[in-house]
């Protein structure tokens, strides 16, 4: 059954911008070091790789229909090879608490944008 269903759509120069402005310092508040890891993988990829995370976590956060700020640390993207969503702590336990059991993605480049649909089950 499904729970939820969230899109998000980034545009990747935003994200890169953004990367420019702080540094290091949004790269530890949004981003786990497994994302990290796959993010350093291909540097000719970098802010592509940066956005399609980002987004991933933006549109996982909309299908749990939370009221709460969202806690990017707690929203894990994996790709094992495909994505995959770990969660964690509070937002974990609300999701659990809410039936959702597990939460698929699809991400989508073209040009300057990324986007991504998720759908909780």
């Amino acid at each position: 059954m499904i729970k939820g269903i969230g899109v998000d759509i980034v545009v990747v120069s935003r994200i890169g911008a953004v990367y420019k402005r702080h540094g290091e310092r949004f790269l530890k508040r949004v981003f786990t070091e497994m994302e990290l890891e796959y993010i350093n993988r291909a540097p000719t990829k970098f802010f592509e790789r940066m956005a399609s995370t980002f987004s991933a976590k933006e549109a996982v956060f909309k299908t749990l229909r939370l009221s709460t700020p969202i806690i990017f640390k707690e929203i894990e993207i994996l790709r094992v090879p495909s994505p995959k969503v770990v969660l964690y702590g509070r937002t974990w336990e609300l999701a659990k608490s809410n039936g959702i059991g597990e939460i698929f993605l699809s991400i989508a480049h073209d040009g300057d944008f990324c986007i991504t649909y998720a759908v909780a089950v």
